[in-house]
């Protein structure tokens, strides 16, 4: 890893209360609903405040433009599952939410959300969002207004992208090549030093991803790459949940998990695979990036792969459900669309910003370009992500490791799929896997 990187940590998000003026009059409230462990929170490693954190910032530029005193009320949620109920029973009514993009669809499909200032015909925001207009990665916006909704709005009409990783293995390259783990086929493999080896997440859904390429191996491997619908194609595959396909799904999960599952976890996994408890984990990219930066405190070395079947491309994206104050709300995400801010959150978080612009191209070259005297490299072209050329030479000793998890490159990512909500198969699926955990 580039020594000049910073050690991306999980910091409590409770610190955020001390910073939002609480007991203070004011003029304006804003209600946000995020993931914990999601934003920059101004803290050092021992959680002492060293900097203002990005509500206190917002908070400070949104006086100074209007005269006016904000209080940001920030609460969290650990799964999109637990928001939609709280929002659903009217426990809870913000302002902006953060779900990912099966969940974005769920609600913006029953009518729970209020629209962005998003023009469907010219694909473009208005000035109101003119940071995520300006700085937002092509590909991104690309990727969020392919998806139709069931009113045939994309997903940029009820969403601000804000997050973004893919899923793969963290892995021990001591005990496995990345041949050997670079393969959904690794959770199914009859040899011996996989049995109990691997770790799958307690996640519906994830787990589910790595079964539909397995039980549909033989389909997927007779798509061709080069064709212009691959994706779309891919997609298809990768979103079944029809009755025969959760059969073969179960049958597989089970297996699975009767001989190379370790556990199925959903948070520990990035310690307990720097501890060797097991030697592949499955894992988001910014988890296991943060693996990795921990590993190394100890000397340990651990890589990442992506399956060369394909997998997950999720998006967290900003959401306004119904009753939002639309204005208020537009002005925060707006606010973190500024490169310089939007680089503040992306490195206390991990997983990789959607936006771009100087600050942010500087921060990937701080963090993973090869110094000058390095000379055993390999290039990497983001142009694609970036909309400008943006090439950056990585030290060969570091290929499959943090870099490559933050910026798969275009290639790669054509073999990702965004994941669709599951929709009158939910009850079904969900009974399902109480069977493979049982």
């Amino acid at each position: 890893m580039n020594p000049k990187k910073m050690l991306l940590l999980a910091i409590p998000m409770m610190a955020i209360g001390s910073l939002t003026g609480c007991g203070q009059s004011y003029d304006v409230k804003l209600v946000i609903y995020n993931w914990a462990d999601y934003i920059y929170t101004g803290e050092d490693e021992e959680g002492n405040l060293t900097d203002k954190s990005t509500i206190t910032r917002f908070q400070e530029y949104y006086q100074e433009k209007y005269d006016k005193v904000l209080k940001v009320q920030y609460r969290t949620f650990s799964t999109p599952e637990i928001m939609y109920g709280q929002i659903k029973a009217g426990r809870i009514k913000p302002d902006l939410i953060c779900p990912s993009d099966y969940m974005i669809q769920k609600m913006a499909n029953e009518g729970m959300l209020e629209k962005f200032s998003y023009n469907e015909s010219t694909a473009t925001y208005g000035d109101s969002l003119k940071n995520f207009q300006d700085y937002g990665s092509p590909f991104i916006k690309e990727r969020f207004s392919e998806v139709k909704l069931n009113d045939n709005n994309s997903f940029l009409t009820y969403s601000v992208p804000y997050f973004w990783g893919t899923m793969g293995f963290t892995y021990d390259p001591d005990y496995f090549t990345e041949d050997e783990i670079g393969t959904w086929e690794a959770l199914w493999s009859k040899e011996s030093k996989f049995q109990k080896q691997l770790s799958l997440k307690d996640s519906m859904r994830d787990s589910y991803v790595t079964a539909i390429f397995h039980v549909y191996k033989d389909e997927i491997a007779q798509l061709d790459e080069e064709s212009e619908t691959y994706n779309q194609q891919l997609t298809e595959i990768f979103n079944r949940c029809d009755d025969n396909t959760l059969s073969l799904v179960e049958a597989a999960l089970k297996e699975a998990s009767r001989t190379t599952v370790n556990a199925f976890e959903v948070d520990e996994g990035k310690n307990e695979i720097v501890k060797g408890t097991y030697h592949a984990n499955l894992a988001w990219s910014g988890d296991a990036i943060y693996a990795m930066d921990s590993a190394e405190e100890g000397d340990k070395r651990l890589n990442y792969a992506l399956p060369k079947e394909g997998s997950n491309v999720w998006f967290d994206g900003w959401c306004m459900p119904k009753g939002a104050q639309v204005d208020v709300a537009e002005e925060f995400v707006n606010f973190i669309s500024n490169p310089e801010i939007a680089a503040l959150n992306m490195n206390a978080v991990g997983y990789t910003s959607p936006i771009v612009g100087t600050e942010m191209w500087d921060l990937v070259n701080d963090w993973y370009a090869a110094d000058e005297e390095e000379t055993d490299t390999y290039s990497v072209d983001l142009s694609f992500y970036f909309g400008e050329e943006a090439i950056i030479d990585i030290p060969t000793s570091e290929k499959g490791r943090q870099f490559d998890a933050q910026y798969p490159t275009e290639e790669v990512l054509k073999k990702c799929c965004m994941m669709n909500d599951f929709g009158s198969q939910q009850e079904k699926v969900q009974d399902m896997w109480l069977r493979v955990k049982a």
